[in-house]
């Protein structure tokens, strides 16, 4: 008795890792590795009786989180009886500007969806034999080595685009001058006022334009924001997000530094999680001779106390997980940037990626899951739709402007040389000392509170200076 006693005490809590089958579109049913006929044990998994030693091991069960395509889209494919049945809408032409590692690990993606729904058609790269070798891995008829031609393509629908980071917003407009929707690695643009002409010129032909947050698209994510909506963790108050790997110098200042490369990734989960803007920012880091960061802390803080706090490196490596923190609970994401589990206190959630063990290995790690952002661009352009419910415009505007502020705090790039920004209440007295209109004082002094601060309620502040200079 004593034996069975310290057996139960000294086992975990755990009940076990619940394995959720992502199924694609593929047009063949996914068999469910349990016999029909076995029974089901206590605790939700497929098992046989107590005294099967098997039992105890986690059994997959299926739950489709994020369905292929999103049941939002007029054109889908609809699961009846098990089976994917194919969508009859056309096939979505790819052509990919350029040809990159990245660029296949997204054919690699692709690959692993119906025929039916895309296709790549053309491709471009500097070097004619870089895409003949990427038409001939991938079945792509048509080469060129010139973005411009590939852009004059007829055959192309939309385009991927994952050059240089400071190459984006260049090929972005050069596509959608020719009438070509858009999806475009993050970051989408350097700057905010890049980020805003590119916005604004896609809503004004009407075409469609997607940041690459390929991550918000995924299982995992949708499965955590399930999670958050129904309460599970109670409130949430915190997001911790780590992500350091060693980079070279001199290609780090290619990506454009290390929060433009690492330090999104951290900022969107606080923003998914939270589905709020930002109250505040605070970031602390360090910048190398070329004034590019190759180390950053960053704190967004929301309302009720709630923050989110990103520490990412490229001098080292770190854990590179995610913790979001609730009142009743925690999740823990490794890898959050391509996550295929959702660690829990009780529960390990398993999100396997698509096309399992038949797939060669991708050059970046799990991007095979870049497949469930394809579709949902194929959904979005068959519904007319210029943005994504994943990531969208505003997020992109969002994003843009954080990493912006980042910059000029850490004195990046072009903010390297940059004066030190005065202190608020010093520019509202010189204002007050050099204009004696009252009405002309409260418009003055809320252009600098609106200038110097991130936000805070302009009207009062207007009200607050009328009332200050009445009563002088």
């Amino acid at each position: 008795m004593f034996k069975l006693i310290t057996y139960f005490k000294s086992r975990s809590k755990k009940l076990g890792v619940r394995c959720y089958q992502n199924n694609l579109p593929t047009g063949h049913a996914t068999s469910s590795p349990a016999k029909s006929g076995g029974s089901r044990g206590r605790f939700g998994f497929v098992g046989c009786d107590m005294g099967d030693q098997n039992m105890w091991r986690p059994r997959p069960r299926q739950l489709h989180i994020n369905r292929f395509p999103s049941s939002k889209a007029d054109s889908k494919a609809i699961l009846e009886r098990g089976d994917w049945v194919m969508d009859e809408g056309p096939t979505l032409r790819w052509g990919i500007a350029p040809v990159s590692l990245m660029a296949d690990d997204f054919a690699a993606a692709l690959s692993v969806l119906p025929e039916q729904h895309h296709r790549i058609v053309s491709c471009v790269a500097a070097y004619q034999s870089h895409a003949l070798a990427f038409a001939e891995r991938h079945q792509v008829e048509n080469v060129y080595t010139s973005f411009e031609d590939l852009a004059k393509c007829p055959n192309v629908d939309v385009v991927y685009i994952s050059p240089l980071n400071p190459q984006h917003s260049e090929l972005c407009h050069l596509m959608l001058n020719h009438d070509k929707h858009v999806l475009c690695e993050k970051p989408l643009c350097m700057t905010e006022e890049q980020v805003t002409k590119l916005l604004e010129k896609a809503r004004a032909r009407g075409l469609f334009l997607m940041e690459g947050m390929w991550p918000r698209c995924v299982p995992a994510y949708h499965y955590l924001r399930h999670q958050i909506l129904r309460n599970r963790l109670g409130e949430i108050k915190q997001v911790h997000c780590t992500l350091g790997l060693p980079v070279s110098q001199g290609r780090l200042g290619l990506y454009g530094g290390v929060t433009n490369d690492f330090g999104v990734y951290g900022m969107q989960l606080g923003l998914w999680v939270f589905r709020e803007v930002p109250r505040c920012l605070k970031v602390s880091g360090r910048v190398n001779s070329e004034h590019v960061d190759v180390s950053a802390d960053i704190e967004l803080c929301f309302t009720r106390g709630k923050r989110a706090l990103i520490e990412v490196s490229s001098e080292k490596k770190l854990s590179n997980q995610a913790v979001i923190q609730g009142k009743d609970g925690s999740i823990k994401m490794n890898n959050y940037w391509c996550p295929t589990r959702l660690i829990t206190e009780e529960v390990d959630y398993e999100f396997p990626l698509p096309g399992g063990d038949q797939m060669a290995p991708t050059h970046y790690h799990n991007r095979l899951g870049m497949c469930y952002e394809a579709e949902e661009v194929r959904n979005c352009i068959l519904k007319g739709s210029t943005e994504s419910d994943d990531f969208s415009h505003k997020e992109s505007l969002l994003l843009a402007n954080l990493m912006d502020t980042i910059h000029a705090e850490l004195g990046v790039g072009e903010f390297a040389n940059r004066n030190e920004v005065s202190d608020l209440q010093k520019q509202i007295e010189n204002v007050q000392d050099i204009v004696k209109d009252p009405e002309e004082l409260a418009s003055e002094t809320c252009r600098v509170v609106e200038d110097v601060s991130m936000g805070g309620s302009l009207e009062i502040s207007r009200q607050e200076v009328k009332d200050q200079v009445k009563g002088h």
